[in-house]
């Protein structure tokens, strides 16, 4: 839809995790520093957090990337198997056949297997991802696979990836002993204000379109570093939607009202962030000095319903893109179809309040 108005081979913002396109923030480099040293270094047990969609994803896998025919590395999704099973997935992870559930067993396995990659000059390193979903019993088992050790070296890496509740976690009296033997911690943060603009033309790069690079004005740009924390997942959706509605409204240049009115839609959708209510059930006792805010708070949602009709009757008017286009336009009209339809329904029930 929007990719060949704009001549982009793809979309640029889409939400993955190829380390090709990680864009290096400074946060991004220091973290990923840490852990290239704490990996090449052999420091042992590693803990990194970021928030949600911060790049921590895409940091672990440049680092599988370029650091995995060094090392035997694993990586590990607690919510990809059962509690019970957390030994079982490790030795699947490694390419062991195990199916048993007494640890001690398996890590006589282990045991073995990881001395064999010493021996050959290599050694284990187990990546887990999410960890913040880690049980307490998940981190007890964790806790006895890392203390496997030669006389002179452990004989496997954990390096434990999650958000921040990790930190808290790992912290708790359980497990206090285990966080105890991090060598390295760090904290993934967002990009900073200055960072937000060379964010966007590398990803618009990447698509295909270095002939658009200031297709964000100025102002855009603050505007979306102001509504996305400097996050990239939320930078992506963001830039993702203006596009969209910049499509829609035949604009080459996309400007801080164009942001405004995404975040402002999505805002209304409990999309980007949850919507504040205006109404509630307990608006028949509401002082009647309220009812021009109310009633602005629905002529507001109104123009924006007005506007995503508008849009809609522009995109259906452009008959002339290729079928894959075509294709791409049915997607995204039936998702501002859905968000049009949800947001009738809360619009009918906020007006029959309002009236009661």
């Amino acid at each position: 839809m929007y990719t060949s108005y704009y001549g982009f081979r793809e979309k640029p913002f889409q939400i993955i995790h190829d380390p090709s396109r990680l864009f290096m923030s400074k946060g991004h480099a220091d973290t990923y520093a840490h852990l290239e040293y704490a990996l090449v270094a052999d420091k042992g047990f590693v803990v990194v957090t970021g928030e949600p969609g911060s790049g921590k994803t895409a940091l672990i896998n440049l680092l599988i990337k370029e650091q995995g025919t060094a090392f035997k590395i694993g990586v590990l999704n607690p919510n990809d198997s059962h509690p019970e099973q957390l030994m079982t997935s490790i030795c699947r992870i490694f390419g062991v056949s195990s199916n048993s559930h007494d640890v001690t067993e398996v890590i006589r396995v282990f045991r073995g297997l990881f001395g064999g990659y010493r021996k050959a000059g290599q050694r284990a390193v187990l990546i887990v991802d999410e960890a913040q979903d880690l049980t307490d019993e998940d981190l007890e088992q964790m806790r006895i696979l890392a203390n496997l050790e030669t006389h002179k070296n452990y004989l496997i890496q954990i390096i434990l990836v999650g958000r921040s509740g990790l930190k808290k976690k790992l912290f708790g009296n359980k497990t206090r002993d285990f966080i105890q033997r991090a060598t390295v911690i760090c904290h993934l943060a967002g990009l900073q204000r200055n960072e937000v603009g060379s964010y966007l033309r590398h990803r618009l790069q990447y698509a295909g379109g270095s002939h658009n690079l200031g297709l964000f004005d100025q102002e855009a740009t603050e505007s979306i570093y102001e509504h996305s924390r400097g996050v990239p997942k939320l930078v992506n959706i963001i830039s993702d939607a203006a596009l969209i509605y910049g499509y829609a409204d035949e604009l080459k240049t996309i400007g801080k009202d164009v942001v405004e009115e995404v975040v402002k839609d999505a805002t209304m959708d409990d999309g980007i962030y949850p919507r504040p209510l205006s109404v509630t059930g307990k608006t028949k006792m509401v002082d009647r000095r309220m009812d021009k805010d109310i009633r602005w708070d629905i002529e507001k949602q109104v123009r924006v319903l007005e506007n995503r009709i508008r849009r809609i009757n522009q995109a259906l008017r452009s008959r002339n893109s290729a079928r894959s286009d075509k294709n791409e336009a049915v997607s995204e009209l039936t998702c501002i179809f859905k968000k049009v339809e949800n947001q009738l329904t809360s619009l009918l029930g906020e007006i029959k309040i309002f009236l009661s």
